[in-house]
């Protein structure tokens, strides 16, 4: 399953991708973050492994990230992983102007087990909303200084 979603935030690039590295402002925009733990390599580059853990609807479950690619101030690839799915994640962050930054996310899922390759399909829409919310939080935390 893929998607991509578009996003225009209206502040320069470099803030824009400077609020998008800082770890410590994750749970501001995933509000259902509840912890981040550094597994391997160095915060923020390739080859970077952590834990996040995320609780929803009273149920907690995990994920691990790896940073696959970044080229600074434009894009970070990185690669979340459970039992049930890979999902492979592009982050582009292009400067329209001096004061606006389009920020592009390409998601690419695939499910592991059989019961969430049907449920997943099923379910499109509803990574697509939880994605576009994720955004529109982050949006309004760089908008606001």
């Amino acid at each position: 399953m893929k998607f991509r979603l578009e996003l225009t935030i209206n502040r320069p690039q470099t803030e824009v991708w400077t609020l998008f590295m800082k770890s410590e402002s994750l749970n501001k925009w995933q509000p259902t973050l509840i912890k981040t733990e550094p597994l391997s390599g160095t915060p923020g580059q390739p080859g970077t492994v952590t834990k996040l853990t995320y609780e929803e609807n009273g149920r907690e479950f995990s994920l691990t990230e790896k940073i696959l690619l970044r080229e600074e101030s434009d894009r970070i690839d990185q690669l979340y992983e459970n039992q049930f799915s890979e999902n492979i994640t592009r982050n582009t962050f292009t400067g329209e102007n001096e004061n606006q930054t389009l920020w592009i996310v390409e998601n690419e899922f695939k499910f592991k087990t059989l019961i969430m390759r049907v449920l997943g399909s099923l379910m499109k829409k509803n990574f697509i909303a939880r994605t576009q919310k994720d955004m529109d939080r982050f949006k309004m935390l760089a908008e606001s200084g």
